[in-house]
Protein backbone atom coordinates (compact mmCIF):
# COMPACT_ATOMS: atom_id res chain seq x y z
CA UNK A 1 0.00 0.00 0.00
CA UNK A 2 1.61 3.67 -0.92
CA UNK A 3 0.76 6.83 0.70
CA UNK A 4 -0.58 9.72 -1.21
CA UNK A 5 2.36 12.21 -2.90
CA UNK A 6 0.87 14.93 -0.19
CA UNK A 7 0.18 12.67 2.31
CA UNK A 8 2.44 12.79 5.46
CA UNK A 9 2.96 9.89 7.70
CA UNK A 10 3.56 11.05 11.59
CA UNK A 11 6.52 10.22 12.89
CA UNK A 12 4.78 8.39 15.94
CA UNK A 13 1.35 7.55 14.97
CA UNK A 14 -1.49 6.70 16.78
CA UNK A 15 -4.37 4.29 16.58
CA UNK A 16 -6.49 6.89 14.72
CA UNK A 17 -3.73 8.15 12.35
CA UNK A 18 -3.23 3.51 11.37
CA UNK A 19 -6.76 3.62 11.12
CA UNK A 20 -7.28 6.70 8.62
CA UNK A 21 -3.71 5.45 6.69
CA UNK A 22 -5.02 2.00 6.03
CA UNK A 23 -8.32 2.96 5.41
CA UNK A 24 -8.93 6.44 4.39
CA UNK A 25 -13.00 5.74 3.15
CA UNK A 26 -14.18 4.50 6.19
CA UNK A 27 -16.46 5.86 8.89
CA UNK A 28 -17.12 6.95 12.62
CA UNK A 29 -18.16 3.08 13.13
CA UNK A 30 -15.33 1.26 10.52
CA UNK A 31 -13.02 3.89 12.77
CA UNK A 32 -13.46 2.18 15.90
CA UNK A 33 -13.68 -1.33 14.77
CA UNK A 34 -10.52 -1.21 12.95
CA UNK A 35 -9.00 0.91 15.88
CA UNK A 36 -10.06 -2.12 18.99
CA UNK A 37 -8.41 -4.43 15.98
CA UNK A 38 -5.14 -2.48 15.69
CA UNK A 39 -5.14 -2.53 19.39
CA UNK A 40 -5.49 -6.11 19.72
CA UNK A 41 -2.63 -6.42 16.99
CA UNK A 42 -0.29 -3.75 18.99
CA UNK A 43 -1.05 -6.13 22.16
CA UNK A 44 -0.06 -9.50 20.06
CA UNK A 45 3.36 -6.83 18.46
CA UNK A 46 3.98 -6.24 22.07
CA UNK A 47 3.81 -9.47 23.79
CA UNK A 48 6.29 -10.44 20.67
CA UNK A 49 9.04 -7.90 21.93
CA UNK A 50 8.20 -9.08 25.45
CA UNK A 51 9.13 -12.38 24.59
CA UNK A 52 11.98 -11.32 22.53
CA UNK A 53 13.55 -9.55 25.02
CA UNK A 54 13.19 -11.96 27.90
CA UNK A 55 15.26 -14.02 25.31
CA UNK A 56 13.84 -17.53 26.57
CA UNK A 57 14.28 -17.00 30.29
CA UNK A 58 11.92 -18.88 32.54
CA UNK A 59 10.91 -17.96 35.82
CA UNK A 60 11.76 -20.04 39.08
CA UNK A 61 11.97 -19.86 43.17
CA UNK A 62 13.11 -15.81 44.04
CA UNK A 63 11.95 -13.79 40.37
CA UNK A 64 10.18 -11.04 41.60
CA UNK A 65 7.44 -10.90 38.72
CA UNK A 66 5.05 -7.49 37.91
CA UNK A 67 1.66 -8.29 36.61
CA UNK A 68 -0.40 -6.46 34.91
CA UNK A 69 -4.51 -6.78 34.02
CA UNK A 70 -5.79 -4.03 31.62
CA UNK A 71 -8.86 -2.67 33.63
CA UNK A 72 -8.47 -4.48 36.85
CA UNK A 73 -8.14 -2.24 39.71
CA UNK A 74 -6.27 -4.67 41.78
CA UNK A 75 -3.49 -4.67 39.40
CA UNK A 76 -0.45 -4.02 38.05
CA UNK A 77 1.59 -6.00 41.42
CA UNK A 78 4.54 -7.29 42.23
CA UNK A 79 4.70 -10.89 43.16
CA UNK A 80 7.51 -13.47 44.26
CA UNK A 81 7.94 -16.67 43.19
CA UNK A 82 7.50 -18.75 46.20
CA UNK A 83 9.42 -22.10 47.21
CA UNK A 84 6.48 -24.14 45.35
CA UNK A 85 7.57 -22.37 42.12
CA UNK A 86 3.95 -20.80 42.29
CA UNK A 87 2.71 -16.98 42.22
CA UNK A 88 -0.46 -15.81 44.26
CA UNK A 89 -2.62 -13.24 42.66
CA UNK A 90 -5.56 -11.65 43.09
CA UNK A 91 -9.21 -13.16 42.26
CA UNK A 92 -7.04 -16.52 41.12
CA UNK A 93 -5.37 -17.81 43.92
CA UNK A 94 -1.93 -19.50 43.50
CA UNK A 95 -0.87 -20.09 39.94
CA UNK A 96 2.25 -22.24 38.75
CA UNK A 97 5.03 -19.80 37.34
CA UNK A 98 8.45 -22.51 37.51
CA UNK A 99 9.59 -22.97 34.22
CA UNK A 100 7.42 -20.72 32.35
CA UNK A 101 8.36 -17.86 30.04
CA UNK A 102 6.92 -14.24 30.10
CA UNK A 103 4.80 -14.79 27.32
CA UNK A 104 4.06 -18.37 28.61
CA UNK A 105 2.93 -17.03 32.17
CA UNK A 106 0.69 -14.32 30.18
CA UNK A 107 -0.84 -16.69 28.47
CA UNK A 108 -1.92 -19.19 31.47
CA UNK A 109 -3.15 -16.17 33.59
CA UNK A 110 -5.69 -15.23 30.86
CA UNK A 111 -6.93 -18.87 30.66
CA UNK A 112 -7.56 -18.75 34.36
CA UNK A 113 -9.08 -15.46 34.12
CA UNK A 114 -11.48 -17.29 31.43
CA UNK A 115 -11.99 -20.72 32.48
CA UNK A 116 -12.91 -19.19 35.99
CA UNK A 117 -15.27 -16.87 33.68
CA UNK A 118 -13.85 -13.95 35.37
CA UNK A 119 -12.44 -12.03 32.87
CA UNK A 120 -14.32 -13.13 29.39
CA UNK A 121 -11.28 -10.92 26.99
CA UNK A 122 -8.91 -10.35 29.85
CA UNK A 123 -5.31 -8.51 28.50
CA UNK A 124 -2.17 -9.41 30.67
CA UNK A 125 1.03 -8.63 30.44
CA UNK A 126 4.07 -10.31 33.01
CA UNK A 127 7.25 -8.80 33.26
CA UNK A 128 10.25 -9.69 34.76
CA UNK A 129 10.67 -6.98 38.10
CA UNK A 130 13.94 -8.19 39.22
CA UNK A 131 15.52 -11.86 38.55
CA UNK A 132 16.59 -14.45 41.05
CA UNK A 133 19.82 -13.77 42.77
CA UNK A 134 22.79 -15.87 41.73
CA UNK A 135 25.16 -17.48 44.41
CA UNK A 136 29.05 -17.49 44.38
CA UNK A 137 31.36 -19.39 47.16
CA UNK A 138 35.02 -20.51 47.15
CA UNK A 139 38.11 -18.92 46.56
CA UNK A 140 36.86 -15.22 46.03
CA UNK A 141 36.95 -12.36 48.27
CA UNK A 142 33.26 -11.96 48.87
CA UNK A 143 31.42 -14.97 48.22
CA UNK A 144 27.62 -14.59 48.52
CA UNK A 145 24.41 -14.09 46.38
CA UNK A 146 24.44 -11.02 44.05
CA UNK A 147 21.84 -10.00 41.45
CA UNK A 148 21.32 -10.98 37.90
CA UNK A 149 21.59 -9.42 35.11
CA UNK A 150 21.00 -11.11 31.57
CA UNK A 151 24.13 -11.64 29.70
CA UNK A 152 26.84 -12.08 32.70
CA UNK A 153 29.23 -14.50 32.28
CA UNK A 154 31.67 -16.38 34.84
CA UNK A 155 33.95 -13.30 34.60
CA UNK A 156 31.47 -10.97 35.27
CA UNK A 157 30.48 -13.23 38.71
CA UNK A 158 33.86 -13.18 39.78
CA UNK A 159 34.20 -9.18 39.27
CA UNK A 160 31.46 -8.84 40.93
CA UNK A 161 32.79 -10.86 43.77
CA UNK A 162 35.88 -9.03 43.97
CA UNK A 163 37.88 -11.39 42.12
CA UNK A 164 39.90 -14.68 43.10
CA UNK A 165 41.17 -14.18 47.02
CA UNK A 166 42.87 -17.68 48.80
CA UNK A 167 42.85 -16.05 52.21
CA UNK A 168 38.67 -14.66 51.69
CA UNK A 169 37.70 -11.62 53.15
CA UNK A 170 37.62 -11.41 57.28
CA UNK A 171 40.40 -14.09 57.58
CA UNK A 172 43.99 -13.38 58.71
CA UNK A 173 45.89 -11.40 56.17
CA UNK A 174 48.66 -14.11 54.54
CA UNK A 175 51.72 -12.46 55.99
CA UNK A 176 50.44 -12.90 59.58
CA UNK A 177 49.09 -16.34 58.38
CA UNK A 178 52.60 -17.05 57.60
CA UNK A 179 53.76 -16.23 60.45
CA UNK A 180 51.68 -18.32 62.52
CA UNK A 181 51.77 -21.51 60.20
CA UNK A 182 55.93 -20.95 60.56
CA UNK A 183 55.39 -21.07 64.40
CA UNK A 184 52.94 -23.87 64.00
CA UNK A 185 55.31 -26.19 61.90
CA UNK A 186 58.05 -25.36 64.93
CA UNK A 187 56.24 -26.81 67.59
CA UNK A 188 55.42 -29.57 64.91
CA UNK A 189 58.69 -30.03 64.04
CA UNK A 190 59.95 -30.33 67.87
CA UNK A 191 57.23 -32.82 68.23
CA UNK A 192 58.75 -35.01 65.27
CA UNK A 193 62.35 -35.21 66.45
CA UNK A 194 61.15 -35.74 70.00
CA UNK A 195 59.44 -39.20 69.11
CA UNK A 196 61.96 -40.09 66.70
CA UNK A 197 64.80 -39.93 69.91
CA UNK A 198 61.67 -42.05 71.57
CA UNK A 199 61.57 -44.27 68.98
CA UNK A 200 64.97 -44.61 68.95
CA UNK A 201 65.39 -45.49 72.68
CA UNK A 202 62.09 -48.22 72.19
CA UNK A 203 64.37 -50.05 68.98
CA UNK A 204 67.53 -49.95 71.46
CA UNK A 205 65.43 -51.34 74.78
CA UNK A 206 63.63 -54.05 72.39
CA UNK A 207 67.90 -55.10 71.60
CA UNK A 208 68.58 -54.83 75.35
CA UNK A 209 71.39 -52.05 74.91
CA UNK A 210 72.33 -49.39 77.19
CA UNK A 211 72.51 -46.66 74.85
CA UNK A 212 71.02 -45.69 71.69
CA UNK A 213 72.05 -43.06 68.68
CA UNK A 214 70.16 -39.99 68.53
CA UNK A 215 68.40 -38.83 64.87
CA UNK A 216 71.52 -36.94 62.85
CA UNK A 217 70.30 -33.59 61.48
CA UNK A 218 67.75 -31.98 64.11
CA UNK A 219 65.84 -29.03 62.33
CA UNK A 220 66.57 -25.66 62.41
CA UNK A 221 63.98 -24.81 65.15
CA UNK A 222 65.86 -26.75 67.69
CA UNK A 223 68.34 -25.08 70.24
CA UNK A 224 71.39 -27.40 71.63
CA UNK A 225 69.61 -27.12 75.36
CA UNK A 226 66.94 -28.47 73.83
CA UNK A 227 68.40 -31.67 72.04
CA UNK A 228 69.97 -32.79 74.76
CA UNK A 229 67.25 -32.51 77.11
CA UNK A 230 65.20 -34.58 74.90
CA UNK A 231 68.21 -37.09 74.44
CA UNK A 232 68.95 -37.43 77.92
CA UNK A 233 65.25 -37.64 78.94
CA UNK A 234 64.93 -40.63 76.89
CA UNK A 235 68.35 -42.24 78.05
CA UNK A 236 67.47 -41.98 81.78
CA UNK A 237 63.63 -43.38 80.79
CA UNK A 238 66.35 -46.32 79.07
CA UNK A 239 68.11 -46.70 82.01
CA UNK A 240 65.00 -47.12 84.46
CA UNK A 241 63.19 -49.48 82.15
CA UNK A 242 66.13 -51.53 81.41
CA UNK A 243 67.49 -51.51 85.41
CA UNK A 244 63.86 -52.56 86.62
CA UNK A 245 63.21 -55.20 84.00
CA UNK A 246 66.75 -56.76 84.90
CA UNK A 247 65.61 -56.97 88.49
CA UNK A 248 62.39 -58.16 88.16
CA UNK A 249 64.06 -61.24 85.47
CA UNK A 250 66.92 -61.72 88.33
CA UNK A 251 64.33 -62.21 90.94
CA UNK A 252 62.13 -64.60 88.90
CA UNK A 253 65.71 -66.12 88.21
CA UNK A 254 67.10 -66.65 91.54
CA UNK A 255 63.35 -68.00 92.39
CA UNK A 256 63.42 -70.10 89.54
CA UNK A 257 66.92 -71.70 90.70
CA UNK A 258 65.69 -72.01 94.45
CA UNK A 259 62.27 -74.40 92.88
CA UNK A 260 64.62 -76.15 91.34
CA UNK A 261 67.72 -76.97 94.11
CA UNK A 262 64.14 -77.91 96.24
CA UNK A 263 63.00 -80.07 93.56
CA UNK A 264 66.30 -81.68 93.22
CA UNK A 265 67.03 -82.32 96.77
CA UNK A 266 63.90 -83.97 97.28
CA UNK A 267 63.86 -86.14 94.64
CA UNK A 268 67.43 -87.44 96.18
CA UNK A 269 65.86 -87.80 99.24
CA UNK A 270 62.89 -89.78 97.86
CA UNK A 271 65.50 -92.20 95.95
CA UNK A 272 67.64 -92.67 99.47
CA UNK A 273 63.78 -93.50 101.50
CA UNK A 274 62.80 -95.60 98.45
CA UNK A 275 66.10 -98.07 98.83
CA UNK A 276 65.45 -97.78 102.56
CA UNK A 277 61.98 -98.78 101.83
CA UNK A 278 63.03 -101.84 99.67
CA UNK A 279 66.10 -102.95 102.35
CA UNK A 280 63.10 -103.08 105.57
CA UNK A 281 60.98 -105.02 102.66
CA UNK A 282 63.76 -107.14 102.37
CA UNK A 283 63.96 -107.75 106.48
CA UNK A 284 60.42 -107.91 106.76
CA UNK A 285 60.12 -110.92 104.44
CA UNK A 286 62.95 -112.86 105.51
CA UNK A 287 61.80 -112.44 109.63
CA UNK A 288 58.16 -113.77 108.01
CA UNK A 289 60.39 -117.04 106.13
CA UNK A 290 62.25 -117.29 109.65
CA UNK A 291 59.04 -116.95 111.66
CA UNK A 292 57.79 -120.27 109.50
CA UNK A 293 61.06 -121.69 110.26
CA UNK A 294 60.61 -121.41 114.18
CA UNK A 295 64.08 -119.43 114.16
CA UNK A 296 62.08 -116.12 115.34
CA UNK A 297 59.07 -114.85 117.28
CA UNK A 298 56.19 -113.20 116.24
CA UNK A 299 57.48 -109.98 117.94
CA UNK A 300 60.95 -110.08 115.68
CA UNK A 301 57.88 -109.92 112.92
CA UNK A 302 55.67 -107.60 114.20
CA UNK A 303 59.10 -104.85 114.80
CA UNK A 304 59.92 -105.68 111.27
CA UNK A 305 56.44 -104.79 109.90
CA UNK A 306 56.28 -101.66 111.63
CA UNK A 307 59.80 -100.28 110.47
CA UNK A 308 58.73 -101.18 106.94
CA UNK A 309 55.20 -99.32 107.67
CA UNK A 310 56.76 -96.38 108.99
CA UNK A 311 59.42 -96.07 105.65
CA UNK A 312 56.47 -96.34 103.67
CA UNK A 313 54.42 -93.53 105.38
CA UNK A 314 58.21 -91.29 105.23
CA UNK A 315 58.10 -92.23 101.20
CA UNK A 316 54.74 -90.90 100.23
CA UNK A 317 55.47 -88.02 102.33
CA UNK A 318 58.72 -87.53 99.85
CA UNK A 319 56.58 -88.13 97.09
CA UNK A 320 53.96 -85.41 98.01
CA UNK A 321 56.92 -82.97 98.68
CA UNK A 322 58.30 -84.07 95.52
CA UNK A 323 55.40 -83.10 93.44
CA UNK A 324 54.80 -79.57 96.01
CA UNK A 325 58.69 -78.78 94.95
CA UNK A 326 57.90 -79.52 91.11
CA UNK A 327 54.84 -77.57 91.32
CA UNK A 328 56.70 -74.45 92.61
CA UNK A 329 59.23 -74.45 89.55
CA UNK A 330 56.63 -74.68 86.87
CA UNK A 331 55.58 -71.79 88.57
CA UNK A 332 58.93 -69.63 88.80
CA UNK A 333 59.38 -70.79 85.20
CA UNK A 334 55.76 -68.99 83.70
CA UNK A 335 56.14 -65.83 86.09
CA UNK A 336 59.57 -65.41 84.55
CA UNK A 337 58.12 -66.45 81.06
CA UNK A 338 54.53 -63.97 81.38
CA UNK A 339 57.20 -61.18 82.64
CA UNK A 340 59.29 -61.51 79.59
CA UNK A 341 56.56 -61.94 77.15
CA UNK A 342 54.69 -59.07 78.69
CA UNK A 343 57.74 -57.32 78.09
CA UNK A 344 58.10 -57.52 74.70
CA UNK A 345 54.24 -57.36 74.17
CA UNK A 346 54.59 -53.26 75.79
CA UNK A 347 57.72 -52.69 73.77
CA UNK A 348 55.94 -53.49 70.98
CA UNK A 349 52.78 -51.79 71.53
CA UNK A 350 54.84 -48.59 72.86
CA UNK A 351 56.59 -48.73 69.46
CA UNK A 352 53.73 -48.92 67.43
CA UNK A 353 52.14 -45.96 68.96
CA UNK A 354 54.95 -44.13 68.50
CA UNK A 355 55.15 -45.06 64.70
CA UNK A 356 51.77 -43.57 64.50
CA UNK A 357 52.39 -40.44 66.75
CA UNK A 358 55.07 -40.13 64.32
CA UNK A 359 53.11 -40.39 61.15
CA UNK A 360 50.22 -37.81 62.15
CA UNK A 361 52.82 -35.45 62.77
CA UNK A 362 54.45 -35.85 59.60
CA UNK A 363 51.42 -35.64 57.72
CA UNK A 364 50.31 -32.37 59.95
CA UNK A 365 53.75 -30.80 58.63
CA UNK A 366 53.17 -32.06 55.36
CA UNK A 367 49.84 -30.00 55.65
CA UNK A 368 51.48 -26.76 57.04
CA UNK A 369 53.91 -26.82 54.74
CA UNK A 370 51.28 -26.86 51.69
CA UNK A 371 49.34 -24.29 53.56
CA UNK A 372 52.51 -22.10 53.51
CA UNK A 373 53.10 -22.62 49.81
CA UNK A 374 49.36 -22.03 48.99
CA UNK A 375 49.57 -18.68 50.93
CA UNK A 376 52.82 -17.65 49.16
CA UNK A 377 50.89 -18.39 45.60
CA UNK A 378 47.25 -17.56 46.04
CA UNK A 379 47.50 -15.27 49.09
CA UNK A 380 46.69 -12.34 47.36
CA UNK A 381 44.24 -11.46 44.69
CA UNK A 382 45.31 -12.95 41.05
CA UNK A 383 43.52 -13.11 37.47
CA UNK A 384 42.88 -16.00 35.68
CA UNK A 385 46.03 -15.18 33.68
CA UNK A 386 47.90 -15.51 36.87
CA UNK A 387 45.97 -19.11 37.94
CA UNK A 388 46.31 -20.22 34.51
CA UNK A 389 45.60 -24.39 34.83
CA UNK A 390 45.01 -23.59 38.64
CA UNK A 391 41.34 -22.51 38.61
CA UNK A 392 38.43 -25.04 38.78
CA UNK A 393 34.79 -23.61 38.19
CA UNK A 394 31.65 -25.49 38.46
CA UNK A 395 28.16 -24.40 38.73
CA UNK A 396 25.39 -25.82 40.34
CA UNK A 397 21.92 -25.51 38.04
CA UNK A 398 18.56 -26.53 38.57
CA UNK A 399 16.14 -26.49 35.65
CA UNK A 400 12.57 -28.09 35.38
CA UNK A 401 14.15 -31.63 35.03
CA UNK A 402 16.51 -32.21 37.42
CA UNK A 403 19.87 -30.36 39.02
CA UNK A 404 23.15 -31.21 37.57
CA UNK A 405 26.88 -29.48 37.77
CA UNK A 406 28.61 -27.84 34.86
CA UNK A 407 32.48 -27.96 34.44
CA UNK A 408 32.71 -23.93 33.30
CA UNK A 409 35.03 -21.26 32.66
CA UNK A 410 35.63 -17.88 32.58
CA UNK A 411 33.79 -17.46 29.66
CA UNK A 412 30.85 -19.65 30.80
CA UNK A 413 27.48 -17.58 30.81
CA UNK A 414 25.63 -17.28 34.34
CA UNK A 415 21.88 -17.92 34.75
CA UNK A 416 19.33 -16.47 37.41
CA UNK A 417 19.68 -18.96 40.27
CA UNK A 418 23.02 -20.57 39.55
CA UNK A 419 25.41 -21.32 42.55
CA UNK A 420 29.51 -20.94 41.27
CA UNK A 421 31.98 -22.71 42.84
CA UNK A 422 35.19 -21.50 42.86
CA UNK A 423 38.35 -23.21 43.63
CA UNK A 424 42.33 -23.73 43.39
CA UNK A 425 43.53 -26.74 42.35
CA UNK A 426 46.96 -26.98 42.81
CA UNK A 427 49.18 -27.56 39.44
CA UNK A 428 51.59 -31.04 39.60
CA UNK A 429 54.59 -30.45 41.74
CA UNK A 430 52.90 -28.09 43.80
CA UNK A 431 53.12 -30.22 47.30
CA UNK A 432 55.81 -30.41 48.83
CA UNK A 433 57.36 -34.43 49.00
CA UNK A 434 59.75 -33.63 51.52
CA UNK A 435 60.12 -30.58 54.03
CA UNK A 436 62.81 -31.51 55.53
CA UNK A 437 65.00 -31.55 51.93
CA UNK A 438 66.54 -28.73 50.60
CA UNK A 439 64.94 -29.02 46.52
CA UNK A 440 63.32 -26.33 45.69
CA UNK A 441 59.30 -26.39 45.29
CA UNK A 442 57.88 -24.70 42.54
CA UNK A 443 55.03 -22.90 42.29
CA UNK A 444 52.20 -22.16 39.85
CA UNK A 445 53.89 -18.71 38.51
CA UNK A 446 56.97 -17.28 39.46
CA UNK A 447 60.23 -18.15 41.54
CA UNK A 448 60.52 -21.21 43.34
CA UNK A 449 59.86 -21.44 47.05
CA UNK A 450 62.72 -23.25 49.22
CA UNK A 451 61.18 -25.23 52.22
CA UNK A 452 64.55 -23.81 54.41
CA UNK A 453 62.05 -20.38 53.91
CA UNK A 454 58.74 -22.17 54.83
CA UNK A 455 60.63 -23.51 58.20
CA UNK A 456 62.38 -20.22 59.06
Amino acid sequence: MRLRANQQFPSKPSLQDWSRWLFPRSGPVAGRMLAMIGGLAIAIVLLAADASRADGYTFDTGDVLRVSVIGETAYPLEVVVDDRGSISLPMLGDVQARGLSSVALSQAIQRAFQQQKLILEPYVKVEIGQYRPFFISGTVAHPGSYPFQPGITVRHALAIAGGFRATTAGNTEPALQIADLRSARAGLAIEEYRLKVRLARLQAESRQDKSFVAPPDPPVEFGVHLIDDIVASEQAQLDARLAAYRDDISYLDVSLERARKEADMVAATRKEREKTADIQLEELQSARSLREKGLVTNSNVMTAERAHTSYRAELSQTELQQEQAQQAMLTAESELRKKKQSYEMDLISQTQDTQVELGKIQSQIRYVADKLLFIFTYGEQRTFDDLQGSVKISIFRRDQKAAHDIVADENTEVRAGDVIEVSIVANKGFYAPDTSGTTAIPNAKGPALQPSLIGQ
